[in-house]
């Protein structure tokens, strides 16, 4: 006869039982730490966009942060009270710290100078830094 025995299924199944067991948590710490990133390079890539167009359109921009505001996290708010573009986070990226609402000017520099600190469920940290020059950087 040909075929497995009950036993050799048997192991190969705990096997992979163990492999899933240990690699799922893995990935799920790995996929935790890219979201932050992710949503951190966004915000900065949003406030980059803002001074482009500020620039361009010869129109000031003003970038808001306010947590579950019109289901988004940080949006464009002219001073009409019309809001062209609104952003939300990734499940479980929440605002660490707000320290400042800054609003990009058609010069390309910004009102004022603040830093932006993101965190994800487990404490993980990560800033976005804004210039009065409009320089925004990723810490």
């Amino acid at each position: 006869m040909s075929g497995f025995t009950l036993v050799e299924m048997a192991i190969v199944i705990l096997i992979f039982g163990m492999l899933c067991a240990f690699s799922i948590p893995a990935y799920q710490r790995i996929n935790g730490s890219y979201q932050l990133k992710g949503a951190t390079e966004n915000l900065a890539a949003q406030l980059r966009m803002a001074r482009s167009k500020a620039m361009s359109t010869g129109m000031d921009q003003p970038m808001h942060f306010t947590p579950s505001y019109l289901n988004s996290d940080y949006h464009i708010h002219y001073a009409s009270g019309f809001i062209p573009a609104k952003w939300s986070f990734p499940r479980g990226i929440t605002y660490y710290s707000i320290g400042l609402t800054p609003t990009m000017k058609s010069d390309g520099s910004c009102d004022q100078s603040g830093l932006v600190i993101l965190q994800d469920m487990k404490g993980n940290k990560d800033t976005v830094s804004v210039l009065t020059s409009g320089l925004v950087l990723v810490k």
